[in-house]
This record gives structure tokens, sequence and C-alpha cells, in this order.
């Protein structure tokens, strides 16, 4: 027989078992539900943070130079009191791996975050930025970024993948597209602080983008046609502008304004056309990236609203549902949706609606740990975890002889203990002998 022994995600402060209590009291029928999380068990849950790698020129020959935002929210970091501020910090490291997984470059930084006031804390409007530039060779890469916090020892790794192009080979070049989130003017020179996490979609004054034209030193105009593409792929912004370039290269703002962005994954495009003096070819060159808009107010996880209300299914009635998604605008949705959760803060005196963010981080995680031909919070076990938090003890049997795979979920302090079987062998774990205050409203 063959067990495996461990623990899945634990709580991320023993508020958290307050705040469970608080959703099966709502979300399930009164049977004795108490402490659903253990806090000695548990393991740190993962900082969420955001990264983006954007690539330029370089000044190097063969070289393209590649600058590394990283962009963590306040909430996310644990502040100690330091005098009259309070203090938090975290540990960056960034390495860029070759499509043989052969490292080329790495770079590795602290960072310190001071602020006054305790509510600027908790706040998920602050965040702390830092970057770095390495100069790398064109080519596809893979992109690790590692995040530690001594103080709590929680480590997080994100990773992406980009393809950094040589700009000196082509006539006409386009760098990749930087969001910004505030840009400033102070006589000639312009300051730009990047929008990494995406939060853009109740900036009713607009953004920009943020990008550069190459060899366009013998360029009469430069027209520019940038469009914003929605996840149903519609256009749903577009700008027509042009320039006229003094030098060989160019830094280009484009102002975006007058749409609104729901949250979702959205395409943005710009396409440059040009004459060069003399001549009647025109040149072209083309860039674009993905970028997610979420609203401020809602968890980082949330990136699909009209998803993030079908998983409420495990702490909504029916009816509940059918108003929040009668909201005929987005807008509308969003508010109900907010109103359904503003309800059932544990703390309405600060800005973070901590019940919720348990929610969808429990969603989060299923989604991660349990999909397989389901999305993981539809399954099983996202279901379990979602309503009860990770179990305080798993046994895994995934080599039993004459028995399928199973596991065993213990929640001690429940006193329950539930069984997964895998009928499949593709990693449909089937919960066995479901009692009615779990099952209800699964699929």
């Amino acid at each position: 027989m063959t067990t495996n022994r461990t623990t899945l995600l634990p709580a991320r402060s023993s508020q958290r078992v307050y705040l469970l209590t608080l959703l099966l009291a709502f979300a399930l029928p009164k049977t004795s539900f108490a402490q659903v999380e253990s806090s000695r068990s548990a393991r740190q849950a993962a900082t969420v943070f955001f990264f983006d790698a954007i690539a330029f020129i370089s000044e190097e020959p063969k070289k393209s130079r590649l600058e590394v935002y990283i962009q963590v929210p306040h909430e996310e970091l644990h502040f100690m009191k330091d005098g009259d501020l309070y203090a938090a910090s975290y540990d960056a490291t960034v390495q860029v791996m070759s499509k043989e997984q052969k490292l080329v470059d790495q770079r590795s930084w602290s960072t310190e975050v001071r602020v006054k006031e305790f509510n600027q804390t908790t706040s998920n409007k602050l965040s702390s930025l830092s970057h770095r530039v390495m100069d790398i060779p064109p080519g596809d890469y893979e992109i690790l970024v590692d995040l530690l916090e001594p103080q709590t020892q929680k480590r997080t790794r994100q990773r992406k993948s980009i393809l950094v192009i040589d700009f000196e080979k082509d006539t006409l070049a386009l760098s990749d597209i930087m969001l910004v989130n505030r840009l400033t003017t102070v006589g000639d020179k312009k300051s730009i602080v990047p929008n990494i996490a995406g939060t853009i979609a109740h900036q009713t004054e607009g953004f920009f983008l943020f990008l550069e034209a190459y060899h366009v030193g013998g360029v009469d105009s430069l027209h520019l046609v940038s469009r914003i593409m929605d996840p149903a792929k519609n256009t749903v912004w577009e700008r027509e502008q042009s320039e006229a370039p003094t030098e060989s290269k160019l830094q280009l703002f484009i102002k975006v304004d007058s749409v609104t962005l729901v949250s979702g994954t959205y395409l943005v495009t710009v396409e440059a056309y040009s004459a060069k003096t003399g001549t009647t070819q025109g040149l072209r060159a083309v860039t674009s990236r993905t970028f997610v808009v979420r609203w401020s107010d809602l968890p980082f996880t949330i990136t699909d609203l009209n998803k993030a209300i079908e998983q409420m299914r495990y702490v909504a009635k029916e009816s509940e549902l059918d108003s929040i998604r009668a909201g005929r605008e987005p807008e509308e949705k969003r508010k109900r949706f907010v109103e359904f959760w503003k309800k059932r803060d544990p703390d309405a005196s600060t800005p973070r609606n901590e019940l919720m963010e348990e929610y969808y981080r429990r969603v989060d995680f299923a989604n991660k740990s349990f999909t397989h031909y389901l999305e993981g919070w539809k399954t099983d076990m996202g279901m379990v975890y979602i309503r009860l938090g990770p179990p305080e003890n798993v046994e895994r049997h995934p080599f039993e002889l004459n028995s399928r795979p199973y596991e065993i979920w213990s929640y001690y302090q429940l006193n329950r203990e539930l069984v997964f079987v895998d009928y499949s062998g593709f990693g449909d774990y089937r919960l066995q002998n479901p009692t009615a205050d779990l099952f209800r409203g699964l699929r």
C-alpha cells in the first residue's frame, strides 16, 4: 500500500477561521460547522504580485533591452511597526531562461516599503513597484520571477514566455507596448509610472500606451493606428494619429480615453505606416500585447465578472444569482455583486472585504490544483475545498492493488473524513457518499 500524507494550502492568518465560520453560516444549513482551517499545520499562502517584461532597442550591438517590472500590492505584504512608520520588505529574483532552459541572465534585489499610516498597509490601491534592466540577444525566452518575504518566508513564483525581437534588422520597427498608470511632464522631460496590474477600469480620465519607433530618422511622417479588442475580438477603441520624427528613435505616447473596459483580457495593437523621403514605397511595422483589466474593488484573482458570479453557487441562493445576472450593463452587475459581498463583510470599517477575498482565493487555488476536463472550482474536490477550506490531513493512495486511486481528506475539527475516488484514471476524483449540505448546488 502506498500512502502519501500531506497538507493542502492553509490559512494565511487566524482570521480565516472566523471568516469561514461566517461563510458556512450563510452558505450551508445550520449544522455544527465551526472552525474549518488549521493554522498550526498551515503553510503560508502565496503572495499575489504582478510582473511584466517589455523589450526595447539596446545600445549594445546585437542585443535588445529587456525591462522587467514587479508590482506588489501593499495588502499582500506583511508590515510591522518600526518607530513612527510601518515597514515591509521582499526579495525578488528574475531569471531569463532560453528555450533549452539555460540561464541567460539573472538579477536579484531587495525592496523595503515604508508607510506612515496603518490603512496604507492594507490598501488595495497602493503598491510597491521595482524593476531591473537586462541586455540580452534577441530570441524566445521564459521569464521566471521569484518573490520571498523574509519575515513570513512566503515564496511565490510566476513565469511567462516572451519573444525578444531584433530591432536592428527591420527597416521600421516598434518596441513592445507599456501600459502607463501615470504620466507627468516637467519641461521637456516625461516621467512614466507603468501599470503592471492592469487595474484601469475606473480611470475615467483614461490612460496612456507607451512605445518606441526605430529607424525613422529619414521619415517625413509616421502614421499610427491603435486598436483595443475585447475578449470577443470586437474593436472597442480605435485612434489614428501622425507624428513627425526628428531622430532615428521616436518615443510615442498614445492616449486611451472615452472607453469603458469591463474586467477581462484585451488585445491592444499599434500599427505604424511611413513613407521614406524621396521614395514612394511605404514602410509598415506592428506591435501588440494583451493586458488584463481588473476592477479595483474586486479581488485580483477575478478577471471575468460573469464567471465570478457563477462561482458564487456555493454561497448564494439561485434567486440571488439571478438578481446579479439580471444587471443589464456590466457596471450594474458589478454593483450588485459588490453589494452581495458587502452585506457579509466581517469588518465594514476597513476597505477590504476579507470574506470575499478568502472565497475567491480558494476558487483560484481550486482552479490551479483540481482542473482536468472540468474547471477546478466545478469539481468535487474544488467544491469541498472552497466550502471547507484545506483539510488538516490528506492521505493519497495512487497505486493500490485491486483498487482505483483515492484520497482521504480529514477535517478533525469538523469530525469529518471525506473520500474521493478516481474512477476514470484521469484525475477525476469523485466524492463518495456526499451529504446534502456539501453537494447542494453542485453542477
